[in-house]
């Protein structure tokens, strides 16, 4: 079972300091659908925000000897160019301890490779995983994606 994610970025959830109380219910509660759905893949975009925390529950699981591998979907070369040097040094943790690191395109930054990117998930996906308040944007755009390829959806309420 292959599952990926979509969610908002932090300034539309819960901050930048994915160490908080409710980064962790969140992280928490990606791994036990992670476990409940037995999935042995799971796939994130590796944004800031919902795909960060959902790749760490996934490498708590892999930690705790749950089988599952870590797929990272980059949309782009230059994806973290802009980001504070803490988010940079966590992106590429998480990335020396995926399974696959794919780059989705090998094109500079532009706004509509994070739809490129979302598309080629949700492909892979058996499931979707959509923190989404219902709002427009990039995850409402991943959720009308995967509704049109017919994905099951678990959707969580931010």
């Amino acid at each position: 079972m292959k599952i990926c994610v979509t969610g908002h970025r932090p300034n539309k959830m819960y901050g930048y300091d994915i160490y908080n109380r409710q980064w962790s219910e969140l992280k928490n509660k990606f791994k036990e659908l992670l476990v409940e759905n037995i999935c042995d893949e799971a796939i994130t975009g590796m944004a800031l925000g919902v795909d960060t925390v959902f790749a760490l529950a996934v490498l708590e699981l892999k930690e705790e000897w749950y089988d599952i591998k870590l797929h990272c979907a980059i949309p782009c070369k230059n994806h973290s160019c802009k980001w504070i040097k803490e988010s940079v040094d966590l992106y590429n943790d998480i990335l020396s301890k995926a399974d696959t690191v794919k780059l989705v395109s090998d094109e500079e930054y532009k706004p509509w490779l994070m739809q490129k990117r979302n598309e080629y998930m949700v492909d892979l996906a058996d499931k979707v995983i959509a923190v989404w308040d219902g709002s427009k944007g990039g995850t409402g755009n991943c959720v009308k994606y995967a509704k049109k390829c017919g994905k099951e959806i678990i959707r969580l309420l931010p």
